[in-house]
């Protein structure tokens, strides 16, 4: 049931966990510290509800953005590690621009878990989605590698257009792979902002400058899992 609250409606009105944290995203003074533990958390959240619907038998290929890789992302590996049989990290670095009036996201760099072509099904972590520009270039860059079974595209917020928005860029083949979990939909856009979507741009809210500063990190999730194989 989708319950309309002025410009936004919440996938489970009851998970007052989920609402107190979408709002502690909307504190403008918060630090980037206290944004990144709630993104975190909101992680964990959205992992113990999505293991729900996890097949235990199944292995999962986590497909993150590198600025939601070690807090949105790591919440929910953390959720559902222990759930399933095997969770493989994907990450990347892509840099958002516009050239002819056309989003693009093209990839700078990316790291594949060893074993991630083993994956059964994706999990596609977005921590908003206004477009599909971003995800849908991470999806067709490992795609044809993993052949999933299904795509879970998970996200806090996302526009009520942009599951339509990225359908349309992929065959009925793949697109009908798609399963969608969200904790909310806003209706209201300016510019390729959502608006209260996540309380501004993610880049800044986690502490980055821009999204330069954030394609010269390399998560600590990654750092570990490089260092682990070695």
């Amino acid at each position: 049931m989708i319950s309309p609250t002025q410009n936004r409606t919440y996938s489970n009105p009851k998970d007052t966990e989920a609402t107190k944290l979408l709002s502690s995203l909307l504190v403008s003074s918060s630090s980037a510290d206290s944004y990144q533990d709630t993104m975190f958390s909101i992680g964990q959240h959205m992992g113990s509800n999505l293991v729900k619907s996890l097949d235990p038998n199944k292995s999962y290929c986590i497909v993150s953005t590198v600025e939601d890789a070690d807090y949105l992302a790591k919440g929910i590996i953390d959720a559902i590690d222990q759930q399933v049989k095997k969770v493989y990290l994907t990450c990347f670095w892509n840099e958002r621009k516009t050239i002819n009036g056309a989003s693009v996201a093209p990839i700078l760099n990316k790291y594949f878990e060893d074993g991630y072509k083993n994956a059964d099904d994706m999990i596609v972590v977005k921590s908003i989605m206004s477009g599909s520009c971003v995800v849908k270039t991470n999806i067709t860059a490992l795609f044809d590698q993993v052949n999933p079974q299904a795509i879970h595209v998970v996200a806090p917020v996302m526009h009520v257009d942009s599951n339509k928005k990225l359908e349309k860029q992929f065959p009925f083949s793949i697109s009908k792979l798609f399963k969608y979990v969200f904790l909310a939909k806003d209706n209201k856009l300016e510019g390729n902002n959502v608006i209260p979507g996540i309380g501004g741009s993610v880049y800044e809210k986690l502490g980055f400058a821009d999204q330069y500063h954030k394609n010269k990190i390399i998560p600590s999730i990654v750092q570990e899992k490089i260092f682990s194989s070695l």
